[in-house]
């Protein structure tokens, strides 16, 4: 498994957040000071998020199910999302995976932001300058991107005058509350992160990347075109996945037939390895997140609809199925229904795994759907998109190339791209909960305990998470 490429933050923060009057309170207490350029970089790495800010919402998606014939149950912590309650804060919750964790990220992109915009780098330091600015622009863009999705309504034109989120731009505006409190209109807060992205855009352009965890021009390319999609800025989330696609190459999971046969079928991926210890880890732009290992879903979820997209035909092997069920007979059509569920993308092991934040695949996709999409749809390019992708997930002597007269429609077509989408980024940092938003927002239904069916209505309100009544009373960095 990967390990951690960055340091330990050296500037420890006491951060302490205060209630509902006060959301954005963020007090550094017995801080030092950063000076040098590398002090602030090293301060902006500590910025980076180290909570599962995004996953609890996984378990509000059509991707989960209870397994209910496993002994292993939800965790109560989870179970609020599960069940769609009115309310996810619990009497007991101490931390705020979301909300407080996001702020607390802007906090620090706006501290280095601060300094750097009355610093005058000298010319040995300019290259670094450079790019812990780019950084700091395109973590900021990224945590607004998370707290207007989770909390506001989708980009869409009617609902550009609701409101958004808070959106302080210093570091002193996070801390002084009452500058600060106001929910900003849906339409503010994604003109800032267009506006972050391309400050960062011209800082990173020619930077050597130094981390996966970190953000270089290439991830910034790819979140470019996450943002631009949600947009429905369809040229640009071509031209953005475009430049990514060019510089990568997606892994073939032919390449694990060995590995497989060697192991078995059904046991090919289990509790000590995942598809992260492959080397499909080369696909992936950009980790976040907190540790992965011994991640939520093992056993007590049933990925029902994800092994189905992945066995539309019982005669072709898509490799994927091995992400969402390692239990599989391949001769039993009803083993995945029965049988044990754990979700094997990650392996259990003691060495540090981060969650995916942004991985290649989602580039092919992203411009399939902005090939479908766009006035003039483009067909045979988004075929083309799939079938690049679909070759390098299919065992070879089952693969065979779609064709337009494959689908009957462009909304077919679509149906298809989308499913694609959806098995691609399963669980990649959120991203399924948001799109079910931008889509449409469908109807999804939950069994749990006792059979009790819980319903999330087309077009719900709780499609928005509420902003907590009571933020925790500290965090410690």
């Amino acid at each position: 498994m990967r390990k951690l490429l960055y340091s330990i933050l050296i500037f420890p923060l006491l951060l302490a957040f205060v209630g509902c009057n006060n959301l954005l309170d963020i007090k550094p207490v017995n801080s030092m000071i950063p000076v040098s350029i590398e002090d602030f970089e090293s301060l902006l790495i500590g910025g980076y998020p180290k909570s599962e800010f995004f996953m609890e919402t996984e378990y509000s998606t059509d991707n989960v199910y209870a397994n209910l014939n496993t002994m292993y149950g939800i965790d109560k912590s989870n179970e609020p999302f599960f069940v769609w309650a009115s309310t996810h804060e619990l009497p007991t919750a101490t931390t705020d995976p979301y909300w407080g964790t996001l702020y607390k990220t802007i906090f620090y992109a706006n501290s280095v932001l601060d300094d750097f915009e009355k610093r005058i780098p000298a010319e040995a330091e300019k290259e670094l300058y450079e790019i812990v600015k780019g950084e700091a622009y395109a973590l900021r863009a990224y945590a607004y991107f998370y707290l207007i999705n989770l909390y506001a309504e989708n980009y869409a034109p009617e609902n550009m005058d609701k409101p958004g989120v808070p959106m302080p731009l210093t570091a002193e505006d996070v801390q002084m509350t009452s500058q600060n409190n106001v929910r900003e209109p849906v339409k503010v807060v994604w003109e800032q992160i267009n506006q972050d992205l391309d400050n960062a855009t011209t800082l990173l352009s020619g930077k050597m990347a130094k981390s996966d965890y970190r953000f270089n021009y290439t991830s910034l390319q790819a979140f470019k075109a996450r943002v631009y999609l949600f947009m429905g800025e369809w040229e640009k989330a071509i031209s953005a996945a475009t430049d990514v696609m060019n510089t990568k190459s997606l892994f073939d999971m032919n390449n694990l037939q060995s590995y497989i046969d060697e192991e078995g079928n059904r046991y090919a991926f289990g509790g000590d390895y995942g598809f992260t210890d492959t080397d499909y880890t080369k696909e992936i732009l950009f980790w976040v997140g907190g540790k992965a290992n011994g991640n939520m879903f093992y056993y007590d979820s049933y990925m029902g609809a994800l092994l189905e997209l992945c066995s539309r035909n019982d005669t072709i092997l898509d490799y994927r199925r091995y992400i969402f069920d390692s239990f599989l007979d391949l001769t039993d059509p009803n083993s995945a229904a029965t049988g044990p569920t754990v979700y094997h993308f990650y392996g259990y092991q003691g060495t540090p795994c981060y969650y995916v934040g942004i991985e290649l695949s989602e580039m092919y996709v992203t411009r399939a759907e902005a090939y479908m999409k766009k006035e003039k749809p483009e067909p045979g390019k988004a075929i083309a998109d799939l079938n690049e992708l679909l070759k390098s997930r299919i065992r070879t002597k089952d693969y065979v190339a779609l064709k337009e007269s494959d689908f009957k429609t462009n909304e077919d077509l679509l149906k298809r791209i989308l499913e694609e989408r959806r098995l691609e980024t399963a669980f990649d940092a959120g991203l399924r909960w948001f799109d079910l938003r931008r889509l449409g927002k469908p109807e999804i239904r939950h069994a749990y305990k006792n059979g009790t069916e819980y319903v999330l209505k087309q077009g719900d309100l709780r499609y928005v998470l509420q902003i907590r009544n009571r933020m925790p009373a500290q965090i410690c960095l």
